[in-house]
């Protein structure tokens, strides 16, 4: 077992996989709106959209403190050594039956790690959280790529690993946990996914005609065919890392049709790679939408504007005499306002009324902060 910070030209190499874990991870964080609706294709909306109201409940006691998108059962699969694994039931099966003891034994084995290098007076659970972290970290520094720096991402990591030995066997939310992701697995994804077994032949389709095969052993994958926001091409430190032989490419196939999502591990990387897509598409098309709102609301006067027709219900009129302004130039600003579905707007006679939508105005401030990743945790 090669030490943390040695790579070698044996990586090269590919092959593609599938992960139910992964997967997992994806749909639970669809089904607790870790995207924005706008941002998602129809058929990622449906299955969201198939979620039962009691489930949700307890999906929200579960992973309602975890405002991100988080990878418990990636985690979960790493150190029972089934990530790479596409049934539900195999996979889920030996999370299961994988101890706080048997991942701690995991990580250090995939480390090259001792007892004495963790320090002997770390709880179990401390134990796991600093070689997991040591584990990921060491995966960045084998390609100098920079590990993200910010204390928050670290964080959320260990909010991660400790939801994840809840869930390993002897964990406190093990049994409960379990028999709530058996029932979304059977109800709910497992039909899903069966729609979206097109998808994926034409994807696998899609991989064997540019590589020629599944897999190749000593082999550097050809990723010129990949798209401009795949993190393949995207990182320096990653192309060049998987040019070079010093990453083995695992091409995720998925049903979500992901363009940007990476796992970095030691010694290999985990790409989705699907072409940008109708959920790219949506996404960008929901960017548009979000920075016309935002554009409406960066303007003194049509803050104004709201707050005059909000406090004083005043037309067109009232606020131009109010402002010193002409009616036409407080016309177009609440046209503006208007079409960025903010207020809405009626005749009376010659006088145009208006009235603030406040769920609009809160669903963007909601959909701004979704968008910039802005959590409420310290």
């Amino acid at each position: 077992m090669k030490k943390p910070g040695k790579t070698s030209i044996s990586n090269a190499g590919w092959k593609i996989v599938q992960s139910m874990p992964m997967e997992l991870d994806a749909a639970l964080g669809i089904a607790g709106r870790r995207f924005g609706a706008g941002s998602l294709s129809t058929g990622i909306v449906a299955l969201r959209q198939s979620c039962p109201t009691d489930w949700m409940e307890e999906w929200h006691e579960f992973y309602g403190t975890m405002t991100w998108f988080a990878n418990v059962l990636e985690t979960a699969s790493l150190v029972s050594g089934v990530l790479e694994e596409s049934d539900y039931s195999l996979a889920t099966m030996a999370i299961r039956q994988t101890t706080l003891d048997d991942a701690i034994k995991k990580l250090r084995h995939l480390i090259n790690g001792s007892e004495n290098e963790e320090g002997r007076n770390l709880s179990p659970e401390d134990t796991f959280i600093q070689l997991f972290l040591r584990y990921r970290r060491s995966a960045y520094a084998e390609i100098k790529f920079s590990h993200p720096q910010d204390p928050l991402y670290e964080n959320r990591l260990k909010r991660e690993m400790q939801f994840c030995t809840a869930i390993l066997q002897g964990g406190s939310l093990h049994d409960r946990y379990w028999h709530w992701l058996d029932r979304y697995y059977f109800e709910v994804y497992r039909p899903w996914r069966e729609n979206r077994q097109p998808l994926l032949l034409d994807l696998e389709q899609k991989l064997l005609t540019m590589l020629g095969t599944t897999r190749s052993e000593g082999a550097i994958p050809n990723i010129g065919w990949l798209s401009d926001v795949n993190p393949g091409l995207r990182y320096p430190e990653i192309k060049s890392a998987i040019q070079n032989g010093r990453l083995f490419v695992n091409f995720w196939l998925e049903p979500f049709e992901f363009a940007d999502t990476f796992l970095l591990l030691p010694g290999k990387i985990y790409l989705a790679f699907a072409e940008p897509g109708q959920m790219y598409q949506d996404f960008l098309t929901h960017t548009r939408k979000l920075a016309e709102q935002v554009q409406a609301l960066a303007d003194p006067t049509r803050l104004i504007i709201l707050r005059l027709i909000r406090t004083f219900s005043m037309t067109n009129t009232d606020m131009a005499a109010y402002l010193g302004l002409s009616r036409p130039t407080v016309s177009i600003h609440a046209k503006v306002l208007r079409e960025a579905g903010l207020i809405r707007s009626w005749e009376e006679g010659r006088i145009t009324r208006h009235e603030i939508e406040p769920n609009a105005v809160k669903t963007l401030f909601g959909d701004l902060e979704l968008f910039l990743d802005l959590p409420d945790e310290k």
